[in-house]
């Protein structure tokens, strides 16, 4: 296995192996990560740290996965915040009476916003990009799941917009990570989800795909990277990845790689207490 990365760390707690982003290491009021596929007991497509109950995998093997994972992260599972994710635009806050009332599954949600400490927000994702986002003067963070659809319904920027309107976030002091995801590489399209990306009006220059004749290339990090700047993000405070799930299948699980025969990583957000 060769990994290597100049934005994020692979690192490893016993046998399990996760990444975190260099540039959110400095913020010692968070805990960040998104899971690879080493150090579970899932077999076959979903080797081997699947987490993720809606692939087919052995139900029993996907609870031990989550128990290996958040003993090695140090995460409560029963703090952890989820949703069914149906490729939407849609950010749910978690309030302290969410926690009270233990209300921590959501349908229809593809992002969560938080500052509740212990909280655990998380996506899952198999080519998808993550959208890690924090606020550093209000404790706020917030964490979407962003394929090519809720890319171009602006995802990123639904996020980015509940930390200013219900936070009181300035956008100056929001600070993003996008990816892993599949990469500009690896995802190409044909016209009809193209035209799609150029609504967006980005000022992107798609380049044709060298692999497949009449599609183009689409790098969902840098769309997500020209939404939430052109929403008034600071450049500067946005962080890519630039590591291509498709490419990485070996470390991390990829939907077109494996031609939808996998499991899920998963993206992990919580404000320390």
């Amino acid at each position: 296995m060769e990994f290597k990365s100049t934005e994020m760390n692979l690192n490893f707690s016993d046998s399990v192996g996760y990444l975190t982003f260099k540039a959110l290491e400095k913020y010692d009021f968070v805990k960040h990560c998104f899971s690879t596929r080493l150090g579970g007991v899932s077999k076959n497509e979903f080797s081997s740290m699947n987490l993720s109950y809606g692939v087919n995998d052995i139900r029993e093997n996907v609870d031990k996965n989550y128990d290996i994972f958040c003993d090695a992260l140090g995460f409560s599972r029963e703090n952890i915040v989820s949703s069914d994710q149906v490729h939407g635009n849609k950010i749910k806050i978690i309030t302290e009476n969410d926690v009270k009332n233990r209300r921590f599954n959501y349908g229809g949600m593809d992002g969560f916003v938080t500052n509740v400490p212990n909280i655990v927000l998380k996506t899952s994702h198999a080519d998808c990009c993550p959208v890690y986002m924090l606020d550093p003067i209000n404790k706020v963070v917030g964490l979407a799941h962003a394929g090519w659809r809720g890319t171009v319904a602006k995802i990123a920027e639904n996020l980015a917009g509940v930390f200013v309107s219900a936070f009181g976030s300035e956008k100056s002091d929001i600070v993003c990570a996008l990816g892993p995801a599949i990469g500009g590489c690896c995802f190409d399209v044909f016209e009809d989800v193209l035209s799609k990306f150029e609504d967006l009006n980005l000022g992107i220059k798609f380049q044709k795909s060298e692999k497949s004749e009449g599609k183009v290339c689409i790098d969902l990090e840098e769309v997500n990277e020209k939404i939430l700047v052109s929403f008034g993000i600071d450049a500067k405070n946005i962080y890519k990845s630039r590591i291509c799930t498709s490419c990485h299948s070996d470390v991390l699980f990829s939907h077109r790689a494996s031609k939808g025969k996998r499991g899920n990583n998963a993206a992990f957000i919580s404000i320390l207490k």
